[in-house]
């Protein structure tokens, strides 16, 4: 589906049909034409470019026939090329707002930004798109046609039978004991496996195998690794400067796969395990040992460690509230169930309750006294 199509089906049709009447707000123009194609024998579009007394003059004539019982019209699509009115005053100088009040609008919230909606559009395809708006903010609709032109993926999505590419990464790297055994009995999957995550991730696969395990492992390290940077507020050690990451565009793809791998009980053991070995293999603790703070999110198990210190630290330096956010954050973590985190943590919750509820007995003792 094109990505016209898909704005006039998935988004503006959807919201016509609900109330009757859209108004479309488009200050760059950009989409007129789509608007402008919707129109038939129960659809009335009116433009406001050309003249806005005469479209003014158009909306009225149109919302009347609306109201009308049984009405030939079902539905009024308003076209203006000027930005969405915000505040009251705005409202009270825009012609067309009134039709806001027993309409539907376009844009409505963040996830009718033309970014935005060219993924909804092709989610296969998020980083290519990403890195398209990195260069150009306002890509023709033709450039958003072209995105993924033949790259089906259709051995992968056959062997496991799955649809999106975020289905397939997940699978390549927590199959299921069928999945495995089709990926070891068909070898034309590596082919595709590595488009897709140059595509999807931006890794160029370094490993020459053509089996699952070492692509695994270096998939698994590409993707925890990617989190970890992305994740990290300052400048990384320079020993860690060579290590392959995942490009910015691919950042929304590390984190969602990342906390699926986390979240699901079916892989959580596997991730643990993965985890480990990569913090191991990538020797962070030691590289990372003078940093204080990782970000917010535990990648890997010595991350926890720090949030833990974080937490003790703010308590002793009376921020209850910063404490309260950590431990809310962090003491469903992961790596809560390894070794002593969990009483740890527990610890640490009930110290924080009690001294809240000292600190509130003692604005009180002044009456008992």
């Amino acid at each position: 589906m094109s990505i016209v199509k898909f704005i006039q089906t998935q988004i503006l049709l959807p919201r016509l049909d609900k109330k009757g009447v859209l108004v479309v707000y488009d200050s760059d123009c950009r989409y007129r034409e789509l608007c402008l194609e919707l129109a038939d024998e129960n659809t009335k579009v009116i433009d406001a470019t050309e003249s806005s007394i005469e479209s003014r003059e158009a909306a009225l004539f149109t919302f009347k026939l609306l109201g009308k019982n049984k009405p030939d019209l079902k539905g009024m699509i308003v076209y203006v090329p000027s930005k969405i009115p915000i505040t009251d005053e705005d409202r009270q100088k825009d012609p067309f707002s009134i039709y806001t009040v027993c309409g539907n609008t376009f844009p409505k919230g963040d996830g009718d930004r033309y970014l935005d909606m060219c993924i909804k559009a092709k989610p296969d395809h998020m980083t290519e798109i990403r890195k398209i708006f990195d260069n150009d903010p306002n890509p023709d609709f033709a450039v958003i046609d072209a995105i993924g032109g033949g790259k089906s993926w259709p051995t992968l999505r056959s062997l496991l039978n799955k649809e999106s590419a975020r289905d397939i990464l997940q699978v390549l790297l927590s199959p299921d004991k069928g999945q495995m055994e089709r990926l070891k009995n068909q070898g034309a999957w590596v082919e595709e496996a590595s488009g897709l995550f140059k595509i999807c991730l931006g890794l160029n696969l370094k490993t020459r195998a053509k089996t699952w395990s070492p692509i695994a492992d270096e998939l698994w390290r590409f993707l925890l690794f990617s989190e970890f940077v992305f994740d990290f507020p300052g400048e990384l050690p320079s020993s860690l400067s060579d290590v392959p990451c995942a490009i910015k565009a691919a950042k929304s793809s590390v984190i969602d796969l990342c906390d699926g791998l986390r979240n699901d009980l079916r892989t959580r053991t596997l991730y643990i395990d993965r985890a480990e070995i990569i913090e191991k293999e990538l020797n962070l603790p030691e590289l990372c040992v003078d940093i204080k703070d990782f970000g917010v999110r535990d990648t890997f198990p010595f991350e926890e460690r720090t949030f833990l210190n974080q937490a003790i630290n703010s308590i002793l330096e009376s921020n209850s509230d910063k404490a309260r956010l950590i431990i809310d954050k962090h003491s469903q973590s992961v790596w809560v169930g390894k070794g002593e985190s969990q009483a740890q943590w527990g610890l640490i919750s009930s110290s924080l309750q009690l001294i809240i509820s000292c600190d509130d007995l003692i604005r009180d003792l002044g009456k008992h006294t």
